[in-house]
Parts: C-alpha cells; structure tokens; sequence
C-alpha cells in the first residue's frame, strides 16, 4: 500500500470513526510518518476552507458508494497548496490512489479537479473556518474578534513544551525557549520527542504550557497529602511529585495508570507516589482519608486543545460540553468531603469553553457558601525568562487562550481555580 492511500484510509478513520491521529501512526512506519503526520494533522486544520473550495470545482456531488474520493481530493489539494510536493508529483500520486481505490473513472475526476486547484494557492494560504459544532461552542462565550484569533493559531503547528528538572539546562541543552514559569518550548521539532537529549534520563517530561502553569504557581505543597484526580498520564502528578509531595493518582483506566507508572519510572519519581485504579466517584464516596490538596484534573471536552489536536473541532459540540460539565460538577462536590478543613482544590480543565471553567466555578461557590476563590498570584521564577501575558491571571483564576503568545507559537486553552473553606 503506498503511503498516500496509507494517509487516506487514516483520514477517513480519524472523521468516520472519532479516531485521533495520535493512535494510528504507529501503523506508518518510521520514515513516512513525520510525512503522513503534517499531510494528516495539516488537512484536519484545513478541511472546512478547502471543502469550499472543491464543492465550487466539483460538477457533480460524489456518491456515497464512492465517499473516499473526498479524502483523495481533501489531501491531494492539502499537498499542493500548502507542501511542497511539486504539482505534478502529487497529482499523480493521488489520480493513482483514486484509480486503485474506486477505477479509472474516478482518477479522470481527481485529475481533472486537482489541476484546477493550483490556481487557488495564493488565496488560500491564510484562509481558516472552524465547522459548525465547535464554532457554536466558541460563539457561546467568545466575541467574533476572538474567534478570529483562534482561527488565525488553528493554522499554526503546535511547539513542544517540556517541563523539566532543570528548566535552564534543559533551555541550554535543548536550544529551547525558557518561559517564567519554567517551561521550556522547542520549536519545529522534527523527530520524536524520546530522542532528545534528557529523555532517557527522565530530565524532563512533554507537558504544554497551558498545563504547567497551575502547578508552577503554587509553591507550598512539600510534605501534603495530595489526592490527583483522573491522574493519568501523569504530567499534573509529576509536578506535584517534583514539588515533595505526597501523591495518590486515581484513574479509572487501567492502561493509561500503566503509562502513568512507567512515566514515574523514567522521571525517577516513584518514592512518594501510590496508584489507585478505581472510579473516582466510588472512591471518594468510601475513603476515609482527608486530603491537605486535591488535583481535580476535571474530564472534559479537551476542545482546548485543538492545537495539538485538530481533530477535536470535528469530534466535539454543545452537548459534548455540557454533559462533561454534569460530571464536573459531582466531583466538585463529593470531593468537598475528602478535603481537610484547611485544605486546597485546585479544579482544571483543557476546555476553551466557560461552561466547563469559569461558570462550573461560579456556580459552585454560589452553592457552597463556606468556599471562596484563592487568587493566583502570579509568580516569575526566572526572571530572566520570556514573561506571560499578564491576562492570563484575571479575576483570581487561570485562563489561557490559543492565541496568547501567538508570537511564540500560541498555547493550549486552559482554566483552573483554587477553592479553600473561608476562615472561621
């Protein structure tokens, strides 16, 4: 099977099947997969634009018996407006796969279509739309102005952040950008992050920005009983783990609490860490333990994410959001009872939608009149480093957005509060 139809079948999987790239590209052997992963994740982030642009070319609508053409044209015209396949190169490939996936009548259509679209290149390099589900989630709590920001980083490659033992070694070793807070960013990383210096000697780990900054803010947790909540695989736990604590991560499925282990392991930071596999609502309904701070790394729409993840806009709506947002709320509220009287939650979630942050926050102290909000306060631990916006810190909460340090290649869409009883 060429690799081409190898990227077709994939595409088709990932938006027939709800599959994400990142699960099906060890079927791809090692030197075609940096390949099939731009065409693939690149025509993820493209689709909505280049769909319009082939229902004005194409004459007649393609049959359902014959669907797959639609992923042989969405990726041959990927290849020719946006890599650099020469035109001729990659009209071939793709007239070839149409031949062997349908017949002879099919690649005169391929070719016939591809051609025309060489003529669009220039006017389609910064074009992007979000489909109709997600951008009705965006539209929900986002002004148009917003919304085009997000669309403007949808069409940019996420970088990739590390957290690490040594953030300026790291920085140094790496050739890395060193933020405040610690993070180091690598830009335009092309093989695979455990091939990098300090990898096999667990001197860092892979853990977006977005997500490091919680933890990296908060500095007194050396020697607590820490509860992590839907721990794995367990960047949020390394942090805590890193910073002395004493960690009991719970996850409900076993194989991901299997890498949450094995992730430990390389980062040497298995002393103070117990694992429980069991479902969080049955565990802090029976525990008779008292937490000093529990982590409630909150299920979610992960619409924040689409970065990374540009399969997220097609998979996810409205209802996606709120029926996470229902289970929010109940681990809010049954795990108030497993919290010592002076003890700390620190709820966060990788949704870019306030259903499932800032209003599940209100809405929770509305209810819980002896809670109240603990401010971030935001805390430069190198100061020397590349600074945050400082619109990430409002009104005491944590919220970041894809396009804050577009600059530098943007960040995950991330909230997170810190809730403490109010003092007698």
């Amino acid at each position: 099977m060429s690799v081409r139809i190898q990227c077709i079948r994939a595409f088709q999987k990932i938006l027939e099947e709800k599959v994400f790239f990142k699960d099906l590209k060890d079927g791809f052997d090692e030197k075609s997969r940096p390949f099939a992963g731009y065409l693939i994740l690149t025509a993820l982030r493209r689709k909505p634009v280049i769909d319009k642009l082939l229902g004005s070319i194409l004459v007649k609508k393609i049959k359902e018996k014959d669907k797959v053409l639609n992923y042989v044209l969405l990726l041959g015209a990927v290849e020719i407006l946006y890599m650099d396949t020469p035109v001729y190169a990659a009209i071939n490939e793709y007239v070839n796969a149409a031949k062997k996936l349908v017949g002879n009548f099919a690649s005169k259509m391929v070719n016939a279509v591809l051609h025309k679209i060489e003529n669009h290149k220039e006017n389609m390099q910064n074009q992007a739309e979000f489909p109709a589900g997600f951008k009705e989630i965006l539209q929900k709590d986002y002004t148009s102005a917003e919304i085009k920001k997000m669309k403007e980083i949808l069409l940019v490659e996420a970088p990739l952040d590390l957290t690490a033992v040594d953030p300026v070694q790291t920085a140094s070793d790496l050739e890395g950008l060193l933020f405040e807070n610690g993070t180091v960013r690598l830009q335009n990383v092309k093989k695979e992050p455990s091939l990098l210096k300090g990898y096999d000697q667990g001197l860092w780990f892979v853990q977006d920005l977005a997500a490091a900054l919680p933890l990296s803010m908060i500095s007194d947790l050396r020697d607590k009983k820490v509860l992590d909540l839907c721990a794995a695989p367990g960047g949020k736990t390394a942090q805590l783990l890193y910073k002395g604590a004493n960690v009991t991560a719970l996850d409900i499925d076993a194989s991901r609490l299997e890498k949450l282990k094995e992730n430990m392991q390389r980062l040497h930071l298995e002393k103070n860490l117990s694992v429980v596999c069991e479902d969080a609502f049955s565990f802090l309904k029976k525990t008779t333990q008292k937490y000093d701070f529990i982590l409630i790394d909150a299920p979610c729409s992960a619409t924040g994410t689409f970065r990374k993840h540009p399969e997220i806009i097609y998979f996810k709506t409205l209802e996606d959001v709120n029926k996470q947002a229902e289970i929010q709320k109940k681990l809010l509220n049954e795990a108030v009872s497993c919290l010592n009287e002076k003890g700390q939650i620190l709820y966060v979630t990788c949704s870019i939608s306030k259903t499932e942050g800032e209003q599940q926050i209100e809405s929770f102290l509305e209810e819980n009149h002896d809670f109240e909000l603990l401010p971030f306060e935001k805390k430069n631990i190198f100061k020397n480093a590349q600074k945050l916006d400082d619109c990430i810190f409002n009104k005491g909460v944590l919220r970041t957005l894809p396009y804050h340090k577009q600059n530098l290649g943007g960040m995950d869409s991330f909230f997170a509060a810190i809730l403490k009883r109010k003092d007698k």
